[in-house]
């Protein structure tokens, strides 16, 4: 497998397409394009980039040899809301908050969420 062929199955791993990884990694997308069809290799600069987006090992990118990644694994992104921490935060935020950042805060959420606003509304009737 060449090196190219390495590259864009680290980036799929990481379920990035190449126009993100283009802009995450900072390596123009047409340069990119031409270390994936191998008809330019990657310079010490851009080896660096990559490692940084994908936490790639740079040895097996080269050789083929080896674990892909630095880590045995890709980094890994969010892709879900973590609402429990988020409202553990929040929590937490709130109890440190004067009143006056609490009032701020809820005017942001009626502005933001107009259902929050009902639901006040109701809570209010209820």
């Amino acid at each position: 497998m060449s090196i190219g062929k390495r590259l864009r199955q680290a980036i799929i791993n990481k379920g990035m397409n190449l126009k993100e990884f283009s802009k995450n990694s900072k390596i123009p997308y047409r340069t990119l394009q031409e270390y994936l069809t191998d008809s330019r290799m990657p310079g010490g600069e851009s080896l660096i980039k990559i490692d940084a987006e994908l936490s790639i090992n740079i040895s097996w990118l080269l050789t083929g040899k080896g674990e892909i990644y630095r880590e045995n694994k890709p980094k890994e992104k969010i892709t879900t809301f973590k609402s429990e921490l988020f409202l553990n935060w929040l929590n937490k935020w709130w109890e440190n908050a004067d009143e006056k950042h609490r009032n701020w805060l809820e005017i942001q959420l009626k502005r933001c969420f107009p259902e929050y606003a009902e639901w006040l509304e109701q809570q209010k009737k209820d």
